[in-house]
C-alpha cells in the first residue's frame, strides 16, 4: 500500500535535514579510553639514552629526568649508574611492546585478532621531571600501532600515532623466538626464550605526558596488569639512524622485561590546555 504524497515529502526533507546535521567526531573529544585485552606478549625494553640524543625526542619545554634521580626502572641500570657515574645523568628510556587479541576506544570495538594476527601497541617514553606541569613522571615519545582501526581513531582524536610493523621468524622446534619490530626509522630485532617458570603477573601504573597531533597535550595514565609473566633471556639488536634507534643504540647496557600474557592494558587520554586540566 503506498503511503500519501505529503508523508513521502516529509521524509524525504527529514533525510536531507539528517544528511547535512553535524555530528560530534573524536576529534573533539577531550578524552579517550584505549582497552586491550587478552595480551598474547607484552614486555618492555628499559635503557639509558645520551642526554644529547634524548633532548631530539620530546618538545623543547620538557624538562628530562636523570637516572641518578629516577628510581623506578630495572635494578640492572641502576648498578650501572652506581658503577660508572658518568651515566648519572643519563635519562632512563623505555620501549614497550604489546600483541592482544582485541582492542577497543572509548567502549566501541576498534580490532580483533585474525587469522593469528594480533593487535599491535608500541609506547617510547623518556623520564621526565613533571611533564607538562603534570603529576607524569614520563614523556611518551611515540606510540605505534598495528591494530584494525585504531590509527584512524587516534588521528581523528588528534592523538595520532606511528605504522608499527612485527615480523616473526618461523625456526624450528626448540630454537629460540625471534622478531623484528620496525617503526619510523628503528628496528629492533630479538633473539631468545623465557626462563623459568611461569608466575603470577604483576600490575605496572604510570602516567605520562604526550605531546599528541595538531599541538595538542595530553596526560597519559598506562595500566599494564597481565595474567602471568615469566622472565626472558636473548639478544636484542637496533638498526636505524632515527633519534629513538641512536637512543637505544647510546645505552650501556639495554635490558628486557619479563613476558606478559592474557589480562589487559589500558591506556587513559586527558587533553591539556597551555599544560594545565
Amino acid at each position: 500500500m503506498h503511503r500519501p504524497t505529503g508523508f513521502t515529502a516529509l521524509l524525504f526533507a527529514a533525510m536531507q535535514l539528517i544528511a547535512v546535521v553535524p555530528v560530534p567526531v573524536a576529534a573533539q573529544a577531550d578524552s579517550q579510553l584505549w582497552r586491550w585485552v587478552d595480551a598474547e606478549s607484552v614486555f618492555c625494553v628499559w635503557y639509558l639514552a645520551d642526554p644529547e640524543v634524548a633532548a631530539e625526542l620530546v618538545p623543547p619545554d620538557i624538562r628530562l629526568r636523570p637516572a641518578s634521580a629516577t628510581a623506578s626502572v630495572p635494578e640492572v641500570l641502576l648498578r650501572i649508574v652506581q658503577d660508572e657515574p658518568r651515566f648519572a645523568e643519563w635519562i632512563p628510556g623505555m620501549f614497550c611492546v604489546g600483541r592482544y587479541s582485541a582492542v577497543a576506544a572509548d567502549g566501541v570495538p576498534a580490532g580483533t585478532m585474525d587469522k593469528g594476527r594480533p593487535m599491535l601497541l608500541t609506547l617510547s617514553a623518556l623520564a621526565a621531571a613533571s611533564a607538562y606541569g603534570q603529576d607524569a613522571g614520563w614523556q611518551l615519545t611515540q606510540i605505534g600501532l598495528d591494530a584494525g582501526r585504531m590509527r584512524q581513531v587516534a588521528n581523528d582524536a588528534r592523538i595520532g600515532g606511528e605504522q608499527a610493523r612485527i615480523r616473526d621468524r618461523t625456526g624450528l622446534a626448540g630454537e629460540d623466538t625471534q622478531w623484528e619490530l620496525a617503526i619510523e626509522g628503528v628496528k629492533l630485532i630479538w633473539s631468545g626464550h623465557t626462563s623459568g617458570a611461569a608466575r603470577v603477573g604483576s600490575t605496572r601504573s604510570m602516567s605520562f605526558g604526550y605531546a599528541g597531533s595538531q599541538n595538542s597535550m595530553w596526560l597519559v595514565e598506562f595500566r599494564n596488569a597481565p595474567s602471568e609473566e615469566q622472565s626472558q633471556v636473548g639478544a636484542l639488536r637496533i638498526e636505524g639512524d632515527s633519534p629513538l634507534a641512536r637512543a637505544l643504540k647510546s645505552s650501556p647496557m639495554r635490558t628486557v622485561g619479563p613476558l606478559g600474557r592474557g589480562g589487559e592494558t589500558t591506556l587513559s587520554f586527558r587533553r591539556l590546555v597551555s599544560g594545565t586540566p
